[in-house]
């Protein structure tokens, strides 16, 4: 009897992992479809920037999503529920009123509004980037880029009208799909290391502060892309109290290394090709043409998934 209450409750924390990947995880783990080529556009891919680049992105992941978030954020909760109000719910018990409660009334709006703001930009940005990869298969290289824009913004009012009737009939699928997202980030990483293990030096912080010593008031504008990196980072704290906060800690652990593998892998990629265009999809070609239209669709798919949590987030908030 005690062992299948082992049994049930190991299948129960599975599950709620699971489904954190798809509930939590899908804004940030769409991330490395457009985050180096962004990142890219201000700077040329020589190994030293290549190598910050890695750095950087490395380091703002863990210092803003392990640190901030799961080490500090998470601890803090209001009968398990978390978030932007509710860590303003939890302030305002602490303090009396004055400047400081008014200054943190102020910075809860600010909060609100970016986390709203990242809600607009995720739809467009993840969808749209996921169809650009259309231009890798063979016979849709000259697609015109208004083709492009029709198809993504055909996807996300499909999304919208979609997310009006309800997503829990097909909410059970996202976990897995998700799962399966982070595998194929984690692998086709992993695989284009290979050519160019040198990129894995980058996982040393030096890299990151050289990078910003060496260019000043220039690296800001870098860090402004780089900080694409960790969108939907809010929902691991917003999320807390749907799902509890191990599963959310124990999905991280997952996320986190699939995340820099694959970024790690597009620093390769880019390395050996100096290709800064569709990176991740061109990186995975780059491995085998035959996966091309298979992880396409996938993204599709995982970019689908990310935008309807973030839309739902949103409006629960509003």
């Amino acid at each position: 009897m005690i062992k299948q209450v082992k049994v049930s409750e190991a299948g129960s924390s599975r599950g709620k992992i699971i489904k954190s990947l798809g509930l939590v995880f899908g804004d940030i783990g769409t991330s490395p479809i457009y985050t180096v080529g962004a990142i890219l556009l201000f700077m040329l891919p020589t190994v030293q920037n290549i190598f910050g680049l890695l750095s950087l992105i490395t380091w703002t992941l863990f210092i803003v999503i392990t640190v901030q978030y799961i080490w500090l954020a998470m601890s803090l909760s209001d009968k398990g529920e978390g978030g932007t109000i509710v860590l303003r719910t939890i302030l305002d018990t602490l303090m009396k009123p004055g400047v400081a409660a008014s200054a943190v009334s102020v910075l809860t709006l600010i909060g609100i509004a970016l986390f709203i703001g990242d809600g607009v930009i995720t739809p467009a940005i993840s969808i749209l980037s996921a169809v650009e990869g259309i231009h890798l298969i063979p016979g849709f290289q000259d697609t015109a880029q208004i083709t492009i824009l029709i198809i993504a913004a055909l996807i996300a009012i499909g999304l919208f009208l979609f997310q009006r009737k309800g997503s829990d009939r097909v909410a059970w699928a996202f976990g897995p799909v998700m799962t399966f997202w982070f595998l194929s980030l984690a692998v086709t990483g992993a695989i284009s290391i290979i050519s160019a293990p040198q990129v894995l030096f980058a996982l040393s912080p030096t890299f990151a502060i050289d990078f910003i010593l060496e260019h000043g008031w220039e690296s800001l504008v870098v860090m402004s892309a780089v900080i694409l990196c960790i969108t939907g980072g809010e929902a691991l704290y917003a999320d807390m109290g749907h799902l509890g906060r191990e599963p959310i800690i124990k999905g991280w652990m997952v996320v986190f290394p699939a995340l820099v593998l694959n970024y790690f892998g597009q620093g390769a990629y880019v390395l050996m090709t100096d290709n800064t265009h569709n990176v991740l999809f061109a990186m995975v070609n780059n491995i085998s043409p035959h996966l091309l239209i298979p992880f396409l669709l996938l993204s599709i798919c995982a970019t689908v998934i990310a935008s309807q949590a973030m839309i739902s987030g949103m409006f629960s908030i509003v």
